[in-house]
């Protein structure tokens, strides 16, 4: 018997959407409607869930290097074509600025650096003043 405690958002679903995106993005093979599928349901997970998807998306999909790189490409370019795919990625892009219109900036170079992970909990890095300064320069970029 399984108890939910409450709303809580679905990690795992969050982390299959990401994994099978990455697998799908880095074949030889061609992109398929099962693709295309899996890559919007990691854009479903990111807009409902941004912090987690985002941070999903940084393990699996570019935390590490491409087994095919020029493959990966190709399939990333034919999936970010797709208008449904082309839609969601603005809207995503709008609720993130919508909802962290002051620390956007902060949040992005926390996932960036590896501050924050998905799975377990880490010791807190302290914040140099090169970091401080990384992240209000980084709006400018």
């Amino acid at each position: 018997m399984e108890i939910e405690l409450g709303p809580f958002p679905k990690y795992e679903d969050v982390r299959y959407n990401a994994f099978w995106t990455r697998a799908h993005i880095d074949t030889r093979l061609r992109v398929d409607e099962d693709d295309i599928k899996t890559y919007k349901a990691h854009l479903q997970d990111c807009r409902e869930n941004p912090t987690v998807g985002l941070l999903a998306g940084k393990k699996y999909i570019t935390g590490k290097p491409m087994n095919y790189p020029t493959y990966a490409r190709r399939n990333l370019r034919y999936l970010e074509r797709q208008p449904e795919i082309d839609t969601l990625k603005k809207s995503l892009k709008n609720d993130i600025d919508k909802l962290y219109s002051k620390t956007k900036y902060a949040r992005e170079y926390i996932v960036d650096n590896k501050r924050v992970v998905l799975d377990y909990v880490e010791k807190s890095k302290k914040y140099t003043t090169f970091d401080k300064m990384m992240i209000f320069f980084r709006r400018f970029l």
